[in-house]
Formats: C-alpha cells, structure tokens, sequence
C-alpha cells in the first residue's frame, strides 16, 4: 500500500515527538509541525497568508514562554543556593528542636538525653513538669563544665514515686561561673555546629544529629 503525503506527515510527527512528559508543544515541535504542514500542503489550495501569521505568532508565544520558564527555574535555582550559603551565618546560633518535651510511656524506664549549658556553672537545678505546669521533680545538678551535658530521669517524682504516662517537659536553671548570670536551658535547644550543604535539601547539625529546616522551630542568637 502506498504512502499518501498525510501518513508521511504522520510518521514525521511521530518520529520526532517521540515523548512530551508536560504534555505541552514547544518550539521546535511546533517549528517542526508547521514545516511539515508548509512541505506536505496541496498546492492547488495553499495555506493562506493570515493563517501563517497566525501560527508564527504562536510560536513566538510559546518561545516566550520557554525563555520565561527557564529564566524562573534558574532564579529558584540561584535562590535556592543563595538562602543555603545564607545558613552557614547560623553556625554558632541557638536552635530550637520544639522537643523540650518528651512522652513517657513507660513507668519502669528512666529517661536519658542531653541539655546544653551556656556557660560552666557550680550548682543548677534540673526540672520536670507535666502537662499542666505542675512541678513533677526537682534534681539538683552539680558543677559541670559548658556544652552537653547527659542527664538521667528515673521516671519518679520528688516523693519517689513512678510518674504514669504523660508528657513531661524538661530544663535546667543555672548560674554561668564565669559570666555571673542567671541560664534556662531547654531540652531540644542546641547551638548549630555546622551546616551541611551536600544535599538538595541542607541539613544543620546540632545536639549530635542532623536536622533539616522544617524541623527547626526557631533559630536565636545565644543570651
């Protein structure tokens, strides 16, 4: 069977608009169907003069429109890479986890994690309040040195007796031995070590693990 000039236009088409994952034309493909459309045209009847204005004006849209989407994603890019570099100003800065509190589940366990301090101190109190403000246990915390510091809850209150499940908050007031003043250091607010830029989304460092923007409540400068 022989090959008329619409199953030529057909396998032209084909062969070069192989995949289209926008499902969108863009120029080339548009250059492409007029060029096939202007090849394979009767030419007893050829496309009038109005009808080729009309469909180059289209594809100066549609060159417009590309030039403008890759203008946009190289300034996303640029922002991107900008607002990234921007964190490594943060190194140094207080960051807040939002998990000052924690929930205990279990009444045989006792509780580990860490508190950063300020600045060395010579006495301190460690607290736990529950859910309602209410003071659960108040430990005494004795000289230490500034950074992390473990701290161990037994799960008991100031009586001795095992808490039932809930969620308590944690933190530590203290008086820095070198500057004189008076701390409040919550569970979950750690100083950012470093910023980690190797990956599309950075991840900043801080209380021995990594954490990414949306998992950061709020980042401060220290007191």
């Amino acid at each position: 069977m022989a090959t008329s000039a619409v199953d030529g236009l057909g396998a032209n088409i084909d062969a070069s608009l192989t995949y289209n994952p926008k499902s969108m034309l863009s120029k080339d493909s548009f250059l492409l169907l007029l060029m096939t459309q202007l090849k394979y045209q009767d030419p007893t009847s050829p496309m009038d003069t109005d009808k080729m204005i009309a469909q180059t004006a289209d594809m100066a849209v549609i060159e417009a429109q590309e030039n403008i989407q890759k203008e946009m994603e190289n300034m996303i890019a640029q922002f991107k890479q900008t607002s990234a570099y921007q964190l490594v100003g943060a190194v140094g800065k207080l960051a807040d986890t939002g998990l000052n509190a924690i929930k205990f589940t279990s009444e045989g366990a006792e509780y580990k994690d860490f508190l950063y301090y300020e600045d060395d101190f010579t006495n301190g109190v460690l607290s736990v309040v529950d859910d309602k403000g209410n003071l659960v246990r108040s430990m005494v915390v004795e000289n230490g040195f500034k950074g992390l510091r473990e701290f161990v809850w037994d799960g008991k209150n100031s009586a001795g007796v095992k808490v039932g499940a809930g969620v308590y908050s944690i933190y530590a007031e203290y008086t820095g031995a070198n500057t004189g003043k008076s701390y409040k250091s919550d569970l979950g607010v750690y100083p950012i070590e470093s910023v980690v830029l190797d990956q599309a989304t950075p991840r900043l460092y801080l209380g021995g693990e990594y954490y990414t923007l949306d998992q950061i409540r709020a980042i401060k400068d220290r007191v």
